[in-house]
């Protein structure tokens, strides 16, 4: 989204710089995007962790408090999803972002896989690519220290 924001022209001059931390938004072709939606909680260990059994909740040990948020949170995805979590016509808008851009991206994420942040690095003038190791589609919660070493220079700078 924030990509996306940066390469609009009623948000120019109100956004400073960009990270995307494996974004899904792009089409980038021959890369499907996991269908996390129809995945169940192992399945989406699997695809979206590097190691998986740190992802994997079982639902069994939810509350029935935890379940209505995830129940909403799945909604919210949903809903902000639409019918794709894609939109075809970004990749070719992302040469109009102006701002300094990072694109992080764990190097294990098989949601989208890092080929989508190359593509999104290379769609936008002079941004920074960085694969964070030992990580899957969410590298700063699997691999803190890395990503944080990357996005907190960067913001610095920025």
């Amino acid at each position: 989204m924030a990509a996306q924001a940066a390469a609009d022209d009623r948000y120019r001059g109100r956004i400073g710089a960009v990270v995307v931390i494996d974004g899904v938004g792009v089409v980038v072709d021959g890369e499907p995007i996991a269908d996390f939606f129809a995945l169940d909680a192992r399945g989406l260990a699997e695809v979206a962790w590097h190691d998986p059994e740190r992802g994997y909740r079982d639902p069994a040990g939810s509350t029935d408090e935890q379940r209505v948020v995830q129940q909403a949170n799945g909604r919210t995805m949903a809903a902000v999803a639409g019918t794709s979590m894609s939109d075809p016509t970004l990749l070719g808008r992302l040469g109009a972002v102006d701002v300094p851009t990072l694109v992080v991206w764990g190097a294990s994420d098989r949601v989208v896989t890092p080929a989508y942040g190359r593509a999104v690095a290379a769609a936008v003038p002079d941004a920074q690519f960085v694969e964070v190791p030992a990580a899957g589609h969410l590298p700063h919660l699997e691999a803190p220290e890395a990503t944080w070493a990357v996005v907190d220079p960067f913001l610095r700078r920025s």
